[in-house]
């Protein structure tokens, strides 16, 4: 029984197309995000009513299996715990495209992998990580948050609680460093796959032949580069924010950017007050009005202090 691993990172931060360039590896296969697997009641529920409630996801429709295939991995299987129903699910999807191994990929499962450790304690974590000046811009720009500076907390959020793992010691957790992916895909992707112990293959460059086709139709609108190969600097992360927004995302992001080895302006009293301003407006709209979107949760964005970022 191979180790499943999961692919988690904020949000457009590339994690559509490690997914894309590991589905194209000829033994791994990495279906369409999943969503269910932390959903529901969770690892006791009840196998027959696990199964039922997943093959109703609208989700788990967007990976295209037959009925008829997921049945024979059921028969041929008989899953008696929620992790070998979601295992079965998996290994099906696998199967049906003569892959060996599978992977999920679901950005926002970096906020739950402790559950993803209880059901399967070998995991592999694959978290990829990209500038949350980037991240925040993207975010905003696809209209998911109201606010430039709450995308940013978001961010950083994020990227804290993924970072955590690394306490799992390097055979169980790997960064992706969508910067350096791009840059040097292959030496990138040849790391990964001394990580997840398979051998390199080159058809993980050749993703963007069919990549369009491997995503779900309904989300390939936001994602109008997987028919190439990777392009640095889509955009420029400053495009359409203003000055002060600018500073204030800088603000938000600035301990982790360090962290993460990259370049910050000198510390702006200015962008922490605007970050401020718009941190707590963003609290008090989810205090008045809490909302669950699909995809994310969205919490009071973590407090800002000038001696903590």
């Amino acid at each position: 029984m191979s180790r499943p691993f999961f692919v988690i990172g904020c949000p457009r931060s590339g994690t559509t197309l490690v997914r894309l360039m590991l589905d194209s590896h000829p033994r791994l296969a990495v279906p369409p995000e999943s969503h269910f697997i932390v959903q529901g009641p969770g690892p006791r529920e009840p196998v027959g009513a696990a199964l039922e409630r997943i093959l109703a996801h609208r989700r788990f429709r967007d990976w295209g299996l037959a009925p008829e295939h997921v049945e024979a991995e059921i028969a041929r299987q008989q899953p008696a715990s929620y992790a070998d129903v979601v295992r079965c699910l998996y290994d099906a999807f696998a199967r049906d495209r003569g892959k060996a191994r599978w992977g999920d990929k679901t950005p926002h499962y970096v906020l739950h992998v402790p559950r993803l450790l209880e059901l399967f304690p070998d995991a592999q974590i694959v978290h990829v990580i990209r500038d949350g000046r980037e991240v925040a811009a993207a975010v905003y720009a696809h209209g998911w948050l109201d606010s430039p500076v709450t995308a940013a907390a978001w961010w950083r959020r994020t990227v804290r609680e993924g970072r955590r793992w690394r306490s799992l010691g390097p055979e169980r957790y790997h960064e992706v460093r969508l910067e350096r992916l791009i840059e040097a895909p292959e030496q990138t992707l040849r790391a990964l796959c001394r990580f997840l112990d398979e051998p390199f293959a080159s058809q993980m460059l050749d993703y963007h032949h069919d990549g369009l086709e491997r995503l779900p139709p309904w989300v390939r609108a936001h994602h109008p580069h997987t028919q190439r190969p990777p392009v640095a600097r889509l955009r420029e992360w400053t495009s359409g924010l203003s000055a002060g927004e600018r500073r204030a995302v800088e603000a938000v992001c600035r301990r982790q950017l360090l962290e993460l080895g990259l370049t910050v302006p000198r510390r702006s009293p200015s962008g922490y007050a605007i970050a401020v301003r718009h941190l707590a407006r963003a609290r008090w709209r989810e205090l008045r009005h809490p909302v669950q979107r699909d995809g994310m949760t969205a919490e009071p964005p973590p407090r800002l202090s000038r001696t903590a970022s």
